[in-house]
């Protein structure tokens, strides 16, 4: 039995700061899915395993505070970084 691959997910509007973040997180072993708005996210739901969420609160349209009620509204329970 193999331990799971831990993945930072991340959201931001930002290209290089989406980059930069995932070359991080990366360098230190970690998986990463970055995604440019909530709406991507929720299109494309991360892979089952231990995981956090990299939130912009400043995100265009729907803020980060806005998209961690809706995850909360719906029942996805993941650790938010601001």
């Amino acid at each position: 039995m193999t331990p799971e691959q831990s993945t930072v997910l991340v959201v931001d509007d930002d290209m290089s700061v989406r980059e930069a973040l995932s070359d991080l997180f990366q360098s230190v072993g970690l998986m990463v899915e970055a995604y440019a708005s909530a709406q991507e996210f929720l299109k494309n739901p991360p892979r089952e395993g231990p995981c956090c969420l990299v939130l912009d609160v400043r995100l265009p349209g729907k803020s980060g505070l806005d998209f961690q009620h809706e995850l909360n509204e719906s029942d996805v329970r993941l650790p938010i970084i601001f």
